[in-house]
């Protein structure tokens, strides 16, 4: 009899497998926004993606930026503990 496993654990498996490396992490942290950021910050934000470890993050509001801005390393933090693994290391800003 073989060895039961999550959906989680075979997904993270399928893609190391293709070499697709925080793939699955990444996809989870963008699938759960809100919960990562709360949701002000989530309604104010346009557009979420990461791309080579650098979250891209486009707002509807410049204030909103700008105070992100102040607070990069604590939002860098509060993805990589949501990911549970360092999947980005910076944060771009668009408006």
């Amino acid at each position: 009899m073989s060895e039961e496993k999550t959906i989680q654990e075979l997904m993270k498996k399928l893609f190391s497998s293709y070499q697709q490396g925080n793939k699955y992490q990444e996809t989870a942290v963008i699938n759960s926004w809100e919960s990562v950021v709360g949701t002000l910050i989530a309604q104010k934000t346009v557009k979420v993606y990461i791309a080579k470890k650098t979250l891209h993050l486009t707002l509807s509001s410049a204030p909103l930026k700008n105070e992100l801005r102040y607070h990069k390393l604590v939002l860098i933090e509060k993805v990589n503990t949501f990911a549970g693994n360092e999947i980005i290391n910076d944060i771009n800003f668009y408006s």
